[in-house]
């Protein structure tokens, strides 16, 4: 028995809204989104998840460490022969994680350094660690008795660790705390009325996980040439 011209157009409109959708989900920033492997010049390209060079097209010389998400480029060779000039790039992209150029002197480096995003959302988070000279305040105890008799400042050497926000819609970057956090979630007034309700404990042992939740509720698309 054959289809009649009705069944017809609701198969195809079926097929045109499968398709639509699934072309939506390919757009969509999920937290464990993986972008296109390669060098990015600009946070735009970034954004449109569009590499301005492959690695085919390049030779280079990287290390990376999937474990701690750092990476350290030593150089890139452009086919011109010309070297890249590390500090003008954004970014470079591995195995499908981004990696954000930090800024010479955020570590302790000779190569440039690179963090990737853990998170990747409408909000995007990455960390690096550094080790640092700090000052201490250490007790000195008269010997043999626990009697504190004075206090002297010792510089020791401490691993440091720095956490970061990226929003994805404009490219700022903002250390990872609860004031910064809650400046980026007010479009979502049931997590910042969460995020208010929770005392200094609560904040500094959930506030990744509000970031989560934000990220899942508020979804965001890589951008396109249509958004221009």
């Amino acid at each position: 028995m054959g289809l009649d011209y009705r069944h017809i157009v609701l198969l195809l409109l079926c097929q045109a809204l499968c398709l639509g959708l699934g072309a939506q989900d390919s757009l969509r920033l999920q937290k464990n989104f993986k972008f296109t492997d390669g060098i990015y010049y600009s946070f735009e390209s970034f954004q449109r998840n569009q590499p301005d060079a492959s690695w085919e097209e390049v030779q280079a010389s990287v290390y990376s460490n999937p474990q701690n998400f750092m990476a350290q480029v030593e150089y890139i060779q452009a086919s011109s022969a010309l070297p890249v000039a590390l500090d003008s790039l954004w970014g470079i992209c591995l195995g499908g994680i981004p990696y954000v150029r930090l800024p010479r002197g955020s570590v302790n480096r000779s190569l440039t350094v690179f963090a990737g995003l853990r998170l990747r959302g409408k909000i995007c988070y990455f960390n690096y660690e550094n080790e640092e000279m700090r000052s201490v305040e250490m007790p000195v105890y008269i010997p043999n008795t626990d009697f504190v008799f004075r206090r002297a400042w010792v510089d020791r050497e401490e691993t440091i660790l720095y956490e970061k926000i990226l929003h994805f819609e404009t490219g700022e970057v903002l250390d990872f705390n609860p004031y910064n956090l809650r400046r980026w979630i007010g479009d979502d007034e049931r997590l910042v009325q969460t995020l208010d309700a929770m005392n200094l404990d609560e904040v500094e042992e959930k506030l990744f996980k509000c970031l989560l939740i934000y990220v899942d509720r508020n979804p965001v698309n890589i951008k396109t040439e249509a958004d221009d």
